[in-house]
């Protein structure tokens, strides 16, 4: 029995040194944080459901305005944290790094592939899967036969999105355009937190004659949905359902089930179970999804709505294979 209190002893005070018998998780969005609606708010609501559910302290570390996290923040908040849950492609090296450093902690990775690490988890998602759906519903409903995408950052969970939408619009209608815009190069993720110029994108598009733009931007996207609606056009979300953002505006949203998937990771440690390296979600486990269109439905026949439905038994069953870019790591 000592030796039970003992091991509890030891636990508490690894996940939270400062406050003994309370673990404290630090959260480190990805760019530009909190108030995105889509990626950043989508991951901290699963965080809250875990805080509700086990009680632990949280901290929320969010990066400079160029994406990047403050080194000595991040090493001050690892020295007080046992649980650190870091957002996006960019904190990839920190993250490696810091868990090498600290084996005594745990790290959950979201949205971006690594393995190899005792003390992390990666978490992925399908979300070309996603995509593919919201391409070949792009292209069913577009009036002009051109669709559009603008990215934040041409990195590869962005990039995936952007090959399953081409795919899918492929699919459902073979000779649809689709113009692509990013608004920042790889490595430069300010590209996700500059709505101006996601306005600036999406007008652009819709001037060449696209009517439907999927945003896969993080807060850029917020301006490429203003564009939607002071155009008269049609946008598609990411992440978060934001149909809500512009009601009729928004035909859908591709939804990513970061909350969950935080949740589920934070669970796991808790719960003793931590299991390290990549798990994935998709369309099968409801982790990817396109929105209930509680404001577009009435913008699409049933007959196509029906066909999405059948696309996306195809893609779960195995029988459409949609590329998935995030494959190159």
């Amino acid at each position: 029995m000592k030796s039970v209190f003992l091991a509890l002893a030891v636990w508490c005070c690894l996940v939270c040194p400062a406050q003994a018998g309370k673990p404290l998780v630090g959260f480190i969005t990805g760019t530009p944080g909190l108030g995105d609606a889509s990626f950043n708010d989508m991951a901290h609501q699963g965080v809250l459901k875990a805080q509700q559910d086990f009680g632990f302290d949280l901290e929320v570390l969010q990066p400079k305005a160029d994406g990047e996290a403050d080194a000595a923040e991040v090493r001050q908040l690892v020295d007080r944290a046992g649980v650190i849950v870091l957002l996006g492609a960019q904190h990839l090296e920190l993250a490696k790094a810091a868990a090498l450093a600290h084996p005594e902690k745990t790290f959950i990775l979201m949205d971006v592939p690594c393995e190899g690490i005792a003390n992390m988890s990666s978490v992925l998602f399908r979300q070309h899967e996603g995509a593919f759906l919201a391409g070949a519903l792009a292209a069913s409903v577009s009036a002009t036969g051109k669709i559009g995408f603008v990215g934040g950052a041409e990195i590869l969970p962005v990039k995936a999105f952007e090959q399953g939408y081409r795919e899918g619009a492929a699919y459902a209608k073979p000779g649809t355009a689709v113009l692509v815009a990013y608004a920042s190069p790889e490595g430069d993720y300010s590209g996700f937190s500059n709505p101006e110029k996601g306005y600036r994108l999406a007008m652009d598009q819709y001037g060449q004659g696209a009517d439907i733009v999927f945003a896969a931007a993080g807060r850029t996207g917020n301006g490429v949905i203003k564009a939607a609606s002071d155009s008269g056009r049609l946008v598609i979300g990411v992440d978060s359902d934001q149909d809500a953002l512009a009601k009729g505006t928004v035909l859908t949203s591709v939804i990513k089930r970061l909350d969950t998937a935080v949740c589920n990771e934070i669970k796991k440690v808790m719960d003793k179970a931590f299991v390290p390296g990549p798990s994935s979600y998709g369309l099968k486990d409801g982790g990817v999804r396109l929105s209930d269109m509680a404001y577009t439905r009435d913008k699409v026949p049933d007959a196509v709505m029906n066909r999405i439905a059948e696309i996306r038994e195809k893609i779960i069953s195995g029988e459409i294979t949609v590329t998935n870019a995030m494959a190159r790591e």
